[in-house]
């Protein structure tokens, strides 16, 4: 189902999306997350996402979310920016702030929903700020741009 990934959708919604086992697909932009967009060096590239929706026997409303974006860092160790993948599969369990309990099924994150609403969009952007490491750098210390100079000269 091609079903927008920006668009809110209420526990209603959800609940019918889950008993038909829907999935919804897409890619945009990265500069339409704003959060997100303010960790990185620059705003270019997309991300794609997919989100499969299913009824648990247990009664939770699941989710599994599978994104991947290619985005810009500044390297903590040479300063310079580069291009970092972010790439996983998570596993969500949603729920109302009232119906939410303290122990989730294992293997699942928990989901709060704002006011009874989901958007597929703030879960994604979520899960690729999470991803950011701590100490962006290059992953191998002669791709590092100052050092590389330092050691060709």
């Amino acid at each position: 189902m091609s079903g927008s990934l920006h668009a809110w959708y209420s526990l209603r919604d959800l609940e019918s999306l889950a008993d038909r086992g829907v999935t919804l697909r897409g890619e945009f932009a990265i500069e339409l997350l704003t959060r997100l967009k303010g960790l990185l060096h620059s705003a270019a590239g997309s991300v794609s996402a997919t989100l499969d929706f299913e009824q648990r026997t247990d009664g939770w409303l699941g989710v599994e979310l599978g994104y991947r974006a290619d985005v810009d860092l500044v390297c903590q160790r040479c300063l310079e920016p580069f291009r970092r993948g972010l790439a996983d599969n998570v596993k969500v369990v949603m729920a109302e702030a009232s119906a939410l309990p303290a122990v989730t099924p294992e293997g699942f994150e928990p989901f709060e929903l704002v006011d009874g609403r989901f958007q597929p969009a703030e879960l994604i952007e979520d899960e690729l700020i999470v991803a950011i490491p701590l100490v962006p750098k290059h992953e191998r210390v002669e791709d590092c741009g100052s050092l590389a100079r330092r050691i060709a000269g």
